[in-house]
């Protein structure tokens, strides 16, 4: 299979498209991606971004909600859309010889919201149940916990789905004025990938310009506040569950930071398989947990890296020790060629396997352009994974996973 066949064109007004061409599929993906998420709000206005994600699907000036599912619905197409911390994308998957169809559709859905207070209404009383949902699943609801903890006041710690305190407080002036200053072509990237043609698809979008709101200003919603420094801090929060939950960790690195790759080839030895040090030393050997692995998120500018853990009351600080060992075990011993191989094949296999997935390419495409303003070939990512040095993983252990500068976050009946 071939990979990155893809072309990029900027227009006049801003907007990025990038689209890669897959001439054996019958299928295309389409994503309009937006700059805009979680990390773009305030306290007052949190969650403002997950809910005019919610509430563009709800009508548009021509179109109500039910419209628009008996359109995607009768060119078979699955639709969706997801709001980040940086970013939130709305996407459709459908069949080649309905581009045009569907390119119009999401232009009217992006770009020409009715905005009616009922539907505003409505969505925010479903978003008050998605937060209940969240909070009544501690192993979601513990790295909101984490990252309020890790960033403080910084937008970043912000939970995507706001609160029902800051969701009140988005009427309907505030929702316009927020889509306006975001929700413009200086800021999005449009992706796509499958059996399309560039050519084909930047007329497309030619075509319905006229309706994407065109704001220079936008540019200026990239400005970025400072990270916090980093800090150590140990809290306990209460919770009736009969597991308890940890997030043992700290800071991480930026999407461009030189450890990016050392620092996934670590974590993916630490905790990130079934092969891996923590799940076979906890899961494996001592049944301690059933749920146990290390991960980082790289953001434009700083990062988060830790363990997650689900454990019996009982054995909460036990698991902390063993943890704690291992990576002790990590610092004072030789981590061998294999291991490290083994971990940079893994990270290697599942990009592979993702792009073979139409939608996780036009994701992959569509994040890094509008996030980097550049796409890494796949070739290059394997030989960056690669490129990891041995020497590497040392450093990484000792600079994100020090247990000396590692905080804690427990949520449950301890």
């Amino acid at each position: 299979m071939e990979f990155d066949n893809y072309q990029i064109t900027e227009l006049d007004n801003g907007l990025r498209i990038i689209s890669e061409h897959i001439p054996h599929f019958r299928s295309i993906s389409l994503g309009f991606w937006v700059a805009a998420g979680s990390r773009n709000e305030s306290v007052q206005n949190n969650g403002i971004t997950h809910l005019i994600e919610h509430i563009l699907f709800k009508g548009t000036k021509k179109r109500s909600y039910r419209d628009i599912a008996v359109e995607f619905d009768s060119i078979g197409a699955e639709y969706n859309a997801f709001t980040d911390k940086e970013n939130s994308c709305f996407y459709a998957d459908f069949i080649d010889t309905n581009l045009g169809k569907c390119t119009e559709l999401l232009f009217d859905i992006v770009f020409n919201p009715s905005f009616l207070r009922s539907n505003i209404d409505t969505e925010k009383k479903i978003i008050f149940e998605e937060i209940k949902m969240v909070e009544d699943t501690p192993s979601e609801n513990i790295f909101n916990f984490f990252y309020r903890d890790l960033f403080g006041n910084h937008p970043l710690s912000l939970p995507v789905l706001g609160n029902v305190k800051s969701l009140k407080n988005c009427d309907v002036e505030a929702i316009q004025g927020y889509f306006k200053d975001n929700f413009n072509t200086y800021n999005m990237v449009i992706s796509a990938a499958g059996n399309i043609k560039h050519e084909e698809l930047v007329d497309n979008i030619k075509k319905n310009l006229n309706l994407a709101e065109v704001n220079p200003i936008g540019r200026k919603n990239h400005i970025r506040r400072s990270v916090p420094a980093k800090r150590k801090f140990k809290n306990i929060y209460k919770n009736k569950t009969k597991a308890v939950h940890i997030c043992y960790g700290g800071l991480g690195c930026s999407r461009n930071d030189a450890h990016h790759y050392p620092l996934a080839v670590f974590t993916s030895l630490l905790g990130g398989s079934m092969s891996s040090r923590l799940f076979q030393r906890i899961r494996e050997e001592e049944g301690l947990s059933y749920s146990i692995f290390s991960t980082n998120s790289q953001y434009s500018d700083t990062g988060a890296a830790l363990i997650y853990a689900a454990v019996s009351p009982g054995n909460t600080f036990n698991i902390i020790d063993i943890i704690d060992d291992e990576l002790a075990k990590i610092k004072s011993d030789r981590i061998s060629p294999e291991e490290i191989n083994r971990a940079k094949e893994n990270i290697k296999g599942s990009i592979v396997l993702s792009v073979e997935d139409i939608s996780s390419r036009m994701f992959r495409l569509g994040k890094a352009m509008l996030m980097d303003k550049k796409v890494l070939t796949i070739d290059e990512i394997l030989k960056k994974i690669d490129g990891v040095g041995d020497d590497k993983i040392n450093e990484m252990q000792e600079r994100y996973f020090n247990p000396a500068n590692m905080s804690l976050v427990i949520l449950g009946d301890i």
